[in-house]
């Protein structure tokens, strides 16, 4: 399921991530790459603060349908 569908304070594990190569590349370039744990940890108006490898990064909702997760 995509992250923007996920629920708050719950660990996931990514399983791929879409979309065009610029935007996989700078994804993976923030550390979301499979086989990481991501967890969103709050909403605001469509942007969303998300944990990845031990760090807090603000992503849109556009760029959080890309990233596709699955339940730890």
């Amino acid at each position: 399921m995509p992250l923007n569908l996920t629920e708050f304070n719950h660990f996931y594990i990514i399983s791929k991530i879409c979309g065009q190569e610029k935007h996989r590349h700078y994804l993976e370039t923030l550390g979301f790459v499979p086989g990481s744990e991501v967890t969103i940890l709050s909403e605001l108006h469509g942007y969303y603060i998300v944990m990845v490898k031990g760090s807090k990064i603000g992503l849109d909702k556009t760029l959080a349908k890309k990233i596709i997760v699955y339940a730890n």
